[in-house]
């Protein structure tokens, strides 16, 4: 419970500190899965703490804050919850090539599929509803896309990120996940 407690007053305090500065702020939208049968979905809110177009290359550097949720789906295992505010360095050169690395320390929450049962103080069975677990999801990611809106004025642009992660909890120790992206980001104001 810490956890889901710091990770929101980490992305409640971010958003206020970043309330003020309401340029190049946009919509990530993605496929998240640790394989394709562990299929989900993902999405975030991005906004810019600091932005430089460099003159020499014309590339755009920025470092983003981005609260984010995830849900994907383990079949016949369990339903997966991760909320994170991220921190973001992303570069956009001139021809649209997008590159960023960040981290996440992310609260994850998951729910077991079927039913789980529990044996009473009279030896009965009761059953337990939204069965599961809390862990601690630090994250570290690296990804590429292409800002479509730079050359061919669309307005989205396209990314795939992979990103580490470390479960903590898992059983007595701690369980290193991957998992994948690959989304749209919609900016609401030019960049």
């Amino acid at each position: 419970m810490k956890n889901i407690h710091l990770s929101l007053y980490l992305m409640l305090g971010l958003l206020i500190l970043t309330k003020k500065n309401t340029q190049a702020q946009s919509l990530r939208i993605s496929y998240y899965g640790e394989t394709i049968s562990h299929y989900g979905l993902k999405t975030a809110y991005e906004y810019p703490l600091f932005s430089k177009i460099k003159e020499r290359n014309q590339s755009l550097k920025m470092l983003l804050i981005a609260p984010s949720a995830a849900l994907y789906r383990h079949p016949h295992n369990h339903l997966g919850i991760i909320i994170a505010p991220e921190l973001i360095y992303r570069r956009i050169g001139k021809r649209g090539t997008l590159l960023e690395a960040g981290i996440a320390p992310a609260y994850f929450r998951y729910f077991l599929e079927g039913s789980t049962y529990q044996v009473t103080a009279n030896s009965e069975l009761e059953r337990i509803r939204y069965a599961g677990g809390n862990a601690f999801l630090p994250t570290v990611f690296v990804g590429t896309g292409r800002a479509l809106s730079v050359r061919r004025g669309l307005s989205f642009d396209w990314y795939t990120r992979l990103n580490i992660s470390q479960q903590r909890p898992y059983n007595t120790s701690a369980l290193n996940r991957f998992s994948l992206e690959i989304g749209a980001i919609f900016p609401f104001k030019k960049q």
